[in-house]
This record gives C-alpha cells, sequence and structure tokens, in this order.
C-alpha cells in the first residue's frame, strides 16, 4: 500500500531506516521491484563493502540539478533485522561528506541528504559546512516543524506518525535579488546565499478527503489488519495472563450501574456522554482487536483488578466512572468513607487517550469541565 501510494504521489526517492529493514534486506530488495523510485542508502553495506542500494541520484527541475542521497543511524541493531549478519553500517559523517563531495562533482547545484539521523548528529553534519544544502531528518526522537539553519545548510525534521506534510520551495535568486519575488512571499522565508527558501508545513486533519485512489487502499489494509487481529484475538489473547493483583486488597471493580444510586446526576451525565458508546464505536469501525485502541475504549484493559483478554471485554465495555476514580468497591461497601480519587490529577488523565493525533479537536478544559460538572483546578 506504501509503496503503491507513493508511486501515485510522483516519489523520488526513499532512505532506507530501521523500520524498513524490520523484515530483511531480502525482503525489501523484492519489494522495491514495485516501486517506481530508487531505495537509497549511501552507507548501508554488504558484507564486501559493496552499496545495498542506490547510494544517490539526481534529478533535474526546472533546470536545476538536484543531488539526493540518503543516510541511515549507525546504531542500527543489526542483530533484531533476518539476515543482518550481512550487513554493516558505514560511519555516517564521513560517508555524508565524500557523497556531497561527489555530487558537486557531478554538477549538482542543490545538494539533500534524507535521513534517520537526531537533530544532533544532523547539526554535526552541517557546522562541518559540507556541500549539503537540505538535510531532511525522521528521527522518531524528534518532532520539529521548524527549520533550523546552520551555516547554509536548511534542517528540517518530518513529524513522527505520517501526521503532517512538509514542504521547502526553493528559489534561485538572479540579478534582482528578492526583488523578483511576489511582495506577499518576500517577508515570509529566508534568504541562504544565492537562494530563498519559504518553509510550509500542513498538517493532515480530519477534515481533509482521502485521496480518491488511495483512500480505498488505506481501507481495504485496514479491513485485512483487522481480520488478523480477529484471528489473534481468538488464538494468541486467548490464552489470557495470571490476574493481576488489584490495587488494594479486598478492591475491585463495580462498574458504573453500581455507581448511580448515591450519584445519580453524574451517572445520567455520563450516560449521554461518548464514553458510555466508547467501546460501541470500536465494533461499528471494526476496531475490538486493536490492541492500540481497546484500552481508551474500556475500562481497566491490561490494568490491576481488570483484564486482559480481548474476547471477554464484558462489563468493562465503554470508559466508565472507575476509568479515573479507580476500583468502587471498598468505597461502596464503607459507604463513602474509603475515598476515591477526585482530583483526577487535574485532568491529565484525559491526556493519556485524548492525544493529538486521536482528538485532534480536544480541549482539555472544555471537556473536563463538561464531563465533570466543576471547573478545572489550576
Amino acid at each position: 500500500m506504501i509503496i503503491t501510494s507513493y508511486n501515485k504521489m510522483g516519489c523520488d526517492a526513499l532512505n532506507i531506516g530501521a523500520y524498513d529493514l524490520s523484515l530483511g534486506v531480502d525482503y525489501l530488495r523484492k519489494k522495491e521491484k514495485s516501486a517506481k523510485f530508487p531505495f537509497i542508502s549511501a552507507n548501508i553495506m554488504d558484507s564486501h563493502g559493496k552499496n545495498i542500494f542506490t547510494p544517490y541520484l539526481m534529478r533535474t527541475v526546472n533546470g536545476v540539478k538536484i543531488g539526493i542521497f540518503g543516510l541511515c543511524d549507525s546504531r542500527l541493531k543489526l542483530k533484531k533485522i533476518p539476515g543482518g549478519n550481512k550487513l554493516k553500517v558505514v560511519d555516517p559523517m564521513s560517508k555524508a561528506e565524500e557523497v556531497a563531495d561527489l555530487l558537486r562533482k557531478k554538477g549538482a547545484d542543490y545538494v539533500v541528504l534524507l535521513t534517520t539521523l537526531d537533530i544532533r548528529n544532523c547539526r554535526r553534519i552541517a557546522q562541518r559546512e559540507m556541500p549539503i544544502d537540505l538535510i531532511v531528518g525522521s528521527s522518531k526522537r524528534n518532532r520539529i516543524s521548524l527549520p533550523i539553519l546552520v551555516h547554509e545548510t536548511y534542517i528540517v525534521h518530518v513529524e513522527r506518525g505520517g501526521k503532517s506534510v512538509g514542504r521547502l520551495d526553493v528559489s534561485f535568486l538572479g540579478p534582482a535579488g528578492l526583488e523578483a519575488l511576489p511582495a506577499a512571499v518576500r517577508f515570509k522565508g529566508k534568504t541562504v546565499g544565492d537562494r530563498f527558501l519559504l518553509n510550509h508545513f500542513f498538517p493532515l486533519r480530519l477534515d481533509i478527503p482521502d485521496h480518491p485512489e488511495i483512500g480505498p487502499l488505506v481501507k481495504k489494509v485496514e479491513a485485512r489488519l483487522t481480520r488478523l487481529q480477529q484471528m489473534k484475538g481468538n488464538t494468541v489473547m486467548a490464552a489470557t495472563k495470571a490476574p493481576k493483583p488489584v490495587l488494594k486488597s479486598g478492591n475491585h471493580y463495580v462498574f458504573a450501574e453500581a455507581c448511580q444510586e448515591c450519584h445519580p446526576q453524574q451517572y445520567k451525565l455520563w450516560r449521554k456522554s461518548p464514553h458510555a458508546k466508547a467501546y460501541k464505536s470500536l465494533v461499528e469501525q471494526e476496531k475490538y482487536y486493536d490492541e492500540e485502541c481497546i484500552g481508551c475504549h474500556t475500562l481497566a484493559y491490561e490494568k490491576p483488578g481488570g483484564f486482559s483478554n480481548v474476547r471477554e471485554v464484558g462489563d468493562f465495555a465503554n470508559v466508565q466512572c472507575e476509568s479515573c476514580h479507580g476500583p468502587g468497591y471498598l468505597h461502596i461497601k464503607s459507604q463513602g468513607k474509603e475515598k476515591l480519587n477526585k482530583d483526577l490529577a487535574g485532568g491529565k488523565l484525559c491526556l493519556e487517550c485524548h492525544i493529538e493525533d486521536k482528538s485532534p479537536e480536544f480541549d482539555l478544559e472544555t471537556y473536563f469541565k463538561q464531563m465533570c460538572s466543576k471547573p478545572l483546578k489550576k
């Protein structure tokens, strides 16, 4: 699906990183045959010191020769890669200098490095003033949207999880300089040497429609994943783990229905909320076997006193009172003398599930007031 999508987008190159190698080099090389673009890496070598993938490429755009090369982090865990004993990763610093110089000699007007190096090592490359104009990093440790200029090298990082798309417009300035550019963009970018750089960052919001061809591809893969998760749920997950100890001796979960006798208003508020239908939404989307989803749509999944078998959710379905307040048996038995968690960590518990990529429009204070009927503590 990814390769097909990149083919439709007109992708020019894909730098190889750790996740791409997770099923082994041989598997990846077979997949490369279906790509209309090269897989590149200048520092992933075979046991004889030869490049496994294309080290670099040249593209001409509007008369400008662009050199593109890729580098992988040298900390690649070869022991975890099938056939990793046949690989070696050459020092990215020395290889960066070697390939950048080579691309300049071949006539590249603009040199682009695609890499999985973290921001510290991207800076190190730029500080050595190699003939590299743009570094595009994709380290999982970084979430940087604004570009960084080190000497005359621009460094940008793509956001993790494919949640945003970055675009950098590069204009080569002629004798007229900045005056040749439209006034609307002149003060939005940055001049580096004889080039004008204008960075754009586009969050992929939920209201952006799917591509008519790529959207159905994604849905097809999601349906296949659902079937695989169901198979896993009926086999591996059926062998449940040993029950975990409850949080406090004698305590356990009693579920939302048990709370309404003493807290009828809060119970009515909960019944009308999306929390009371959280598990149903998973069933409708056929995500109820997805371990990444079920924890935030049920009560106490994989928690002390909770459940572990996704086939037997039962009374633990939905986000309930005890999802935030904790197990309530001792609280009910003691007629309220055994206190529950009341401050709810100042609303921070909400943020365990309502993260940006899952709830992009979630506003903590507004939602917390609606659900808990009292102002958020400052």
